[in-house]
């Protein structure tokens, strides 16, 4: 006897069933963003990515501050050179120049030193708490999916059981549900926050590396 497999689906067509599996699937991930754990990780999330976008805009203004402030020295050395070469005899004029000269010198190096400060210290650890808090982030995620996954397969598990006593054996392959589906997310979610984990402490160990040569006595 040939067996037969039937398939019960609410949906017309395949294309259709799987647009609406796609967007139940999208529909719960979102829910599951604003229970109480990822919630809470994924605000830290966003403050600490918050920190890091300010860091590098900081950056790069203090970066362009300090190329225009090299280039008003330049200026100022010029202009200084032709007021000695017009009057060796060092006029007032001098003594103006040589402040506004002083003056910008300081400016370079207070930018260019927290520039620095920037690029050494405050960047590379605001973008190591970010992988941190991405890693939290989506262990929080793959935990809230895969509890709600749990669920939804015990509920299917009961209406399954209740059909078996009707109809006896039946074989239930959840790949193509949206249980299955958020399994699968839930595993794709642990994967992210394991490279992110592994990221954040390789780049730790490089960060006190650093900091250790910068200051020995640290």
């Amino acid at each position: 006897m040939e067996h037969q497999q039937i398939e019960v689906t609410p949906y017309e067509s395949e294309t259709e069933a799987q647009a609406q599996l796609a967007r139940k699937v999208r529909e719960i991930i979102e829910d599951a963003e604003t229970h109480e754990e990822p919630a809470q990780a994924l605000s830290v999330r966003n403050e600490r990515k918050a920190i890091v976008e300010h860091l590098r805009e900081s950056h790069a203004g203090l970066a362009l501050r300090a190329r225009e402030a090299q280039a008003k020295i330049r200026e100022a050395t010029t202009r200084l050179d032709e007021i000695w070469i017009a009057n060796p005899a060092k006029p007032k004029q001098v003594d103006q120049a040589t402040k506004a000269l002083e003056e910008l010198e300081r400016e370079h190096r207070s930018v260019t030193r927290a520039g620095l400060r920037i690029a050494e210290r405050r960047l590379p650890k605001a973008e190591i708490e970010l992988l941190f808090a991405e890693a939290e982030a989506n262990f929080a995620m793959c935990l809230e999916l895969r509890e709600i996954a749990n669920e939804r397969f015990r509920r299917t598990a009961e209406l399954m059981t209740e059909a078996a006593q009707h109809e006896g054996e039946i074989l239930f392959d959840p790949s193509n549900t949206v249980s299955g589906q958020l399994q699968a997310q839930a595993m794709e979610y642990e994967r992210r926050g394991n490279d992110n984990q592994r990221w954040a402490d390789d780049r730790q160990v490089q960060f006190d590396r650093l900091m250790k040569e910068l200051d020995p006595t640290a």
